[in-house]
């Protein structure tokens, strides 16, 4: 009966993981759409890039 209850605690530690791993969805469609979707450093700007948020630094923007 432990191993069971065991087995179940720990299959549904894994099934929250992956659900948690899945779940970062970072699709844009315009750049103000990655201000709220990923955190920049101080000196990246992010920008939309083929439905991606990426960060790039403020020199290669100019």
């Amino acid at each position: 009966m432990p191993k069971i209850v065991k087995f179940i605690y720990v299959m549904i530690i894994i099934i929250s993981l992956f659900l948690v791993a899945t779940n970062d969805e970072e699709d844009c469609f315009v750049d103000a759409d990655c201000v709220n979707l990923i955190l920049c450093d101080f000196d990246e700007k992010p920008k939309c890039i083929i439905n991606i948020c990426q960060c790039f630094p403020w020199t290669v923007i100019h």
